[in-house]
């Protein structure tokens, strides 16, 4: 599917592997104090996450959710990076 200009680059790492990697139009992360939402354009950002749920909006209008068990979210440019112990 073409690229949508809503969409921005998200990776999800963890330490035994790259658990996803692609294109997605918003990300909601449970921060310490609270969920918050990025989209395309967002300000840069080095944020300390919360064991909880994480809902990806993808390029093509579906969505994904997943557990993670805390962890960092860095935003710079139109790519995101989640580092997480584990995802679930």
């Amino acid at each position: 599917m073409a690229s949508s200009d809503k969409a921005f680059t998200l990776d999800i790492v963890t330490p035994q592997k790259l658990f996803f990697s692609g294109e997605i139009n918003s990300v909601i992360a449970p921060g310490l104090n609270g969920l918050f939402q990025v989209l395309k354009g967002h300000a840069p950002l080095l944020a300390a996450l919360k064991s909880g749920k994480v809902r990806l909006s993808l390029s093509d209008r579906s969505e994904d959710t997943f557990q993670i068990a805390g962890g960092f979210f860095e935003v710079s440019g139109n790519k995101a990076i989640l580092l997480t112990e584990e995802v679930s």
